[in-house]
């Protein structure tokens, strides 16, 4: 796995933490930081530093 050191998505097929390939920009990323702990700690630490733009919660 490549190490992404920014999380700029620039392109939806490559996740934005390690750069890998996704199977498709949606559901194929949900399968990826699922099976990819690294990534899902990198989501989940993103989630956390964009919580307060958001107005309220999301469902995502």
């Amino acid at each position: 796995m490549a190490t992404n050191t920014t999380t700029d998505w620039i392109d939806p097929i490559t996740c934005p933490f390690c750069g890998d390939e996704l199977a498709s920009p949606g559901a194929g990323f949900v399968d990826h930081i699922d099976d990819n702990t690294d990534c899902e700690d990198g989501f989940d630490q993103w989630r956390q530093n964009i919580a307060g733009d958001l107005a309220g919660e999301w469902s995502g």
